[in-house]
C-alpha cells in the first residue's frame, strides 16, 4: 500500500495528541500567530522571535518531556551549547533545521518544531499521481496503482522500478515520494524499468487525492481512505490510511458485517497513525471482556487508558493485522496491544518503531513543537519505540510477485486464516 499522505511525516504527527479540544485550540492559536505575521509583511521572523521560540523550545522539553532523566542526556547541557547557535542563524530555514538538530539529541519519535510553510501544507488540497513505492531488493519498486489515476491510464505496474523523477534520480522511497508529490494539475516526469528491465519515460498528472471521506479542525481538513470487502472463503477485509475518528463509523461497520466470516484482515500497510482512540474502539469490536492493550509511562506516573471495551456481539474468528516498514505510531500501539493480548496475528514486515504518545505546544514565531509526553508498553512490557512491531509472520515482498500480480502479505494471511499449507 502507498503511503497516503501529502505531507512530510512530521507534519503528519500533528494529529497525533491524546485531547482532540487540546489540539483545536493549539492550532487555531498558531494558525492567529500566522495571520498576524502575514498583515505584518513580514516574510522572515526577527531574531528576537527565535530566540524566544528557542527558549520555549527547550523549556517545554524541560519540563515535560516524558522521560525527567532525557535518557541520559544533559538537557541543561544541550541549551547552552545551541544557544549562541541559534543567534547565527541567518534564516527562519537553518533556524528549524537547528531546532530538529537539537531535539535530535534526545533520540526520539514524535519530537520536532511544526515549521509555518509546514502548518499552511494543511490548508491546501492534496494531490497524488496514482503511485506508491516501496523499497525491495535494494530497489525502489512501484507496488501499488490507485484505478483511474494517471499512472494507472499509463500502463505502469506495479514491479517496475522507479529509476528517475523529474531527470533526478532515485535511491530511497523517501525520495521518491517527495518528488512525486506538488500542485494540483501539475504533473510529473517519472522514468521506470519495466517487467524486461527496458526503461521508459512517462508524464503523469497530479490530481486532486481520491479522498473517501475528511474533517476539519482548526480549518484544516484531514484526508482518510477506506476500503473493506470480501476476499476468497468469505474472509473479510479492510484497509483504512489513517487512524481518523470519522473512519469509527466505518469501521464499526465493515466488521459488523464479517460476523459470519473465517477470519478477518485488517491492512495497516503504510498507515502512518493518527488519533487513538480509534484503535481503543476498533480493538473493542473483537473482545467481550475488558481488556488492557497498552500503558503508558509518562512523568505523572503510568496511564491506563488504552483499554478494549467489551462489545455486545464482539467478532469471535481470526484476526490477522498486516504491517510494513511504514506502519507507524497509531498503527503499531494498536497492532502491539492486539498482538500482545493474543487476539490477533501479526503479518509482514517489522515497524519502524514511531509510537510515543505526543502533544503540541504553540511556540512564539508560529510553528508547533511536537514532543513525547509519554512512552507506551505492551502489557508484555514491551516497548514499541525503537524496536518496531514484530511479525508473528515474516513475509519478504519480491519483484517478482509483484509484476505477477500477487500480494504475498494478503496470501499469507489467507493461508493463515484457511489453514492452508
Amino acid at each position: 500500500m502507498v503511503f497516503l499522505f501529502p505531507v512530510s511525516p512530521k507534519a503528519i504527527s500533528m494529529m497525533i495528541v491524546d485531547h482532540k479540544m487540546k489540539a483545536r485550540r493549539i492550532l487555531q492559536e498558531s494558525l492567529l500567530v500566522l495571520f498576524l505575521l502575514s498583515i505584518c509583511g513580514s516574510a522572515q521572523t526577527t531574531p528576537e522571535i527565535r530566540q524566544k521560540t528557542f527558549e520555549k523550545i527547550w523549556k517545554t522539553v524541560d519540563e515535560k518531556f516524558w522521560d525527567p532523566t532525557f535518557g541520559g542526556v544533559n538537557w541543561r547541557s544541550v541549551h547552552d551549547q545551541y544557544a549562541p547557535q541559534v543567534t547565527a542563524v541567518n534564516s527562519d530555514k537553518e533556524f528549524y533545521s537547528l531546532m530538529d538538530k537539537m531535539l535530535g539529541e534526545l533520540k526520539t519519535s514524535h519530537l520536532g518544531v511544526i515549521s509555518p510553510d509546514e502548518i499552511a501544507q494543511y490548508k491546501k488540497p492534496p494531490t497524488f499521481a496514482g503511485i506508491g513505492f516501496r523499497e525491495i531488493e535494494g530497489k525502489v519498486v512501484i507496488t501499488h496503482i490507485f484505478p483511474g489515476s494517471s499512472a494507472a491510464e499509463a500502463g505502469i505496474k506495479p514491479g517496475f522500478v522507479v529509476t528517475q523523477i523529474d531527470g533526478v534520480a532515485i535511491r530511497s522511497f523517501m525520495d521518491a515520494q517527495t518528488k512525486v508529490q506538488g500542485a494540483l494539475n501539475t504533473t510529473v516526469k517519472v522514468t521506470y524499468l519495466d517487467a524486461n528491465d527496458e526503461p521508459h519515460e512517462v508524464t503523469l498528472e497530479r490530481r486532486p487525492f481520491p479522498v473517501d471521506d475528511k474533517s476539519k479542525l482548526a480549518g484544516i481538513s484531514f484526508y482518510g481512505l477506506f476500503d473493506a470487502k470480501r476476499l476468497e472463503s468469505k474472509v473479510g477485509y479492510f484497509y483504512f490510511s489513517n487512524f481518523l475518528e470519522f473512519l469509527n463509523p466505518r469501521i464499526k461497520s465493515a466488521v459488523e458485517s464479517f460476523n459470519d466470516a473465517p477470519g478477518i484482515i485488517i491492512d495497516l500497510r503504510g498507515n502512518s497513525g493518527g488519533d487513538d482512540s480509534v484503535g481503543v474502539k476498533m480493538a473493542s469490536l473483537f473482545f467481550d471482556k475488558e481488556t488492557q492493550l497498552m500503558i503508558t509511562k509518562t512523568r505523572k506516573g503510568e496511564v491506563l487508558d488504552y483499554k478494549a471495551k467489551p462489545a455486545k456481539q464482539p467478532y469471535g474468528g481470526k484476526v490477522v493485522i498486516l504491517l510494513d516498514e511504514h506502519s507507524m505510531s497509531a498503527s503499531e500501539e494498536f497492532s502491539a496491544g492486539m498482538q500482545a493480548s493474543g487476539r490477533a496475528v501479526v503479518i509482514g514486515r517489522a515497524t519502524p518503531g514511531s509510537d510515543m504518545d505526543g502533544e503540541l505546544e504553540p511556540l512564539p514565531d508560529g510553528s508547533v513543537l511536537l514532543y513525547a509526553h509519554g512512552q507506551t508498553r505492551t502489557i508484555k512490557d514491551y516497548v514499541v519505540e525503537g524496536h518496531g512491531v514484530k511479525p508473528d509472520l515474516v513475509v519478504t515482498l519480491t519483484r517478482k510477485e509483484l509484476l505477477a500480480g500477487k500480494d504475498p502479505d494478503i496470501e499469507a494471511a489467507l493461508r493463515y486464516i484457511l489453514n492452508a499449507h
